[in-house]
């Protein structure tokens, strides 16, 4: 093959890549995102306008009530002021020698896969805050790595945490007739938890699919919060 055909054929080849590429991944272009999880617990419809000033209904949803807790370093966070931010939270007491363990490890787990994201934190709320003492805690949390600022371990009296399982989160947390181990009832679930406060999704602490699940949610809702918008007292603002 001489010089002349040599470059008509590498010219054929440049003119060719572009649609070779076009035509190839085209199809990929209409596969389309996954979406995040739904908003849970709708209860109520209102009446709204749109952009174009048509008439709409919308739901209300559940949002998580807002209680004041005590830290492992003895100031207080109430759980309004993690508006803005996506997180996960679970029950616990720290001498539960059950399910307590694996749950806390798969948060570590979590905590490690997004210790960079500074919108994204983890909650651990005792269900024994007789015996679970500010120090019990700071012990408990130097056990799974916990990153402060990150991952916060709350207290606050027993009745305030059943009663913000049962009617806040919607899961068990309760005394059981047995002692150590077994002197209390938790759910196993872990809850994702969106910017506004709305329930995202509960998934088994202790089964690994479903903590793989979680992390592939908690990336999609963050997706949702680097699309420039910003919230405020739990709304959105354009």
């Amino acid at each position: 093959m001489d010089d002349k055909k040599i470059k008509i054929f590498a010219l054929g080849i440049v003119i060719a890549l572009p649609f070779f590429f076009f035509f190839m991944f085209k199809p990929l272009s209409k596969i389309k995102r996954p979406k995040t999880p739904q908003r849970l617990y709708a209860t109520d419809t209102l009446q709204v306008l749109d952009d174009k000033g048509n008439l709409k209904i919308d739901s209300v949803y559940h949002r998580i009530p807002n209680y004041k807790l005590q830290t492992l370093n003895g100031d207080s966070l109430e759980l309004d002021s993690l508006a803005g931010n996506i997180y996960v939270l679970d029950f616990f007491f720290a001498s539960c020698g059950g399910i307590c363990p694996t749950l806390s490890s798969s948060l570590e787990r979590v905590q490690q896969a997004f210790v960079k994201d500074h919108n994204f934190k983890i909650v651990s709320i005792t269900v024994d805050p007789k015996h679970d003492s500010l120090p019990e805690l700071r012990a408990y949390a130097d056990r799974f790595n916990a990153v402060p600022g990150k991952w916060y371990f709350l207290r606050t009296s027993k009745e305030d945490v059943y009663e913000l399982a049962k009617d806040g989160f919607y899961v068990t947390a309760k005394d059981n007739d047995g002692t150590g181990n077994e002197a209390f009832i938790h759910s196993e679930k872990l809850v994702l938890v969106d910017w506004n406060g709305n329930i995202r999704g509960y998934y088994s602490g202790v089964d690994s699919v479903r903590v793989n699940k979680l992390m592939g949610d908690i990336v999609l809702l963050l997706r949702e919060t680097e699309k420039g918008f910003k919230f405020k007292n739990g709304k959105k603002l354009l």
